[in-house]
């Protein structure tokens, strides 16, 4: 049979990586937070960076190796060598997932606790033939506190709501630095280009912010944002993308949160003294005063907030990060 007859039977070559396939499929009651095309709380250069990454040379058969071949034999592993969380193994694993799950309108998901990790780490996988998968490692569920899980949780179910999987499964591609998460198979064999590279280095910036987001949705207290994420980072944690910071310092972030917020939109700049990650908190706690938290979230009281758009919190988010206001990147 020839090449291209393989190809065109091969099922792992036709994923639909389409948003709306996603929300289809994972997403019960998502029709009244859905503005054009995209989830309302979802940061907006999140979903234009991933369209114009689409458009570059060499992603389709990145995205193809990354979100086939790669997703499943990380599914195998995890279904083989993984305890499955439920009812009554790691129960309270189970009932923040549920809580996280009822606050985002979004189907439970299967969650894995890995014990052959030495590393604080959690990350999501998902495909067309494979049911939303959050993996957690046992050394993450015994040294962070309930808020934190919580947080890291909702944020994971947020980057499945939101189609990031495929995408943080091709960034491990990068080489990016030396703690990326490697998955169990890496099938693409080809070089990665410099555009591509440079943007899903971007892209992740701003995916950030749409699983901040969801993870301020999930927590009982969203205004303990900054002191959770402080406190996440704290212990050396290394991230899915291989990024730590030790030292974060809560009660500044805090000041300049709250110095932050009384600069109009106009007048708002980026401060480059301050790191990535410090000013991606700030970024991301720019929705604690955005009305679609409040729209999500109808048991928790905006009325003493002066709240904004989502348009207007993407801009004033951008601003932060450094891009300029511009929403797509």
């Amino acid at each position: 049979m020839s090449e291209i007859s393989l190809a065109n039977e091969n099922p792992l070559l036709q994923i639909d990586t389409s948003f709306r396939t996603y929300l289809n499929a994972y997403t019960r009651s998502y029709q009244s937070h859905i503005v054009d095309g995209a989830l309302d709380y979802a940061f907006e250069s999140d979903f234009a960076v991933r369209q114009k990454i689409l458009g570059l040379t060499g992603a389709g058969k990145l995205f193809k190796a990354a979100g086939g071949q790669d997703v499943s034999a990380e599914a195998k592993v995890l279904f083989m060598k993984c305890n499955q969380v439920g009812p009554l193994k790691y129960p309270e694993i189970y009932d923040i997932v549920k809580k996280c799950s009822e606050r985002l309108e979004f189907a439970l998901p299967i969650v894995f606790i890995r014990e052959d990790l030495d590393r604080a780490l959690i990350y999501s996988i998902a495909s067309d033939m494979i049911d939303p998968c959050i993996v957690i490692t046992k050394k993450l569920v015994e040294t962070k506190s309930t808020d934190e899980l919580t947080f890291l949780i909702g944020s994971e179910c947020g980057r499945l709501m939101n189609n990031h999987c495929v995408y943080n499964m091709a960034f491990t591609y990068l080489n990016f630095n030396k703690q990326v998460y490697r998955p169990a198979e890496r099938s693409y064999n080809q070089t990665v280009s410099k555009q591509l590279y440079a943007a899903l280095v971007q892209w992740v910036s701003y995916a950030d912010i749409t699983a901040d987001r969801a993870g301020m949705i999930c927590l009982d207290k969203p205004g303990r944002f900054i002191e959770i994420m402080c406190s996440v980072y704290a212990d050396e944690y290394v991230d899915f993308y291989g990024r730590s910071q030790k030292g974060l310092d809560s009660f500044m972030l805090q000041q300049r949160a709250e110095s932050v917020h009384t600069v109009a939109s106009r007048s708002l700049s980026t401060d480059r003294s301050l790191s990535e990650l410090e000013r991606r908190i700030l970024a991301s706690n720019e929705f604690l005063h955005c009305s679609t938290l409040y729209e999500w979230r109808r048991d928790l009281d905006g009325s003493q907030e002066h709240l904004v758009s989502g348009q207007i919190c993407d801009v004033r988010s951008s601003v932060i990060l450094g891009n300029g206001g511009s929403l797509d990147g």
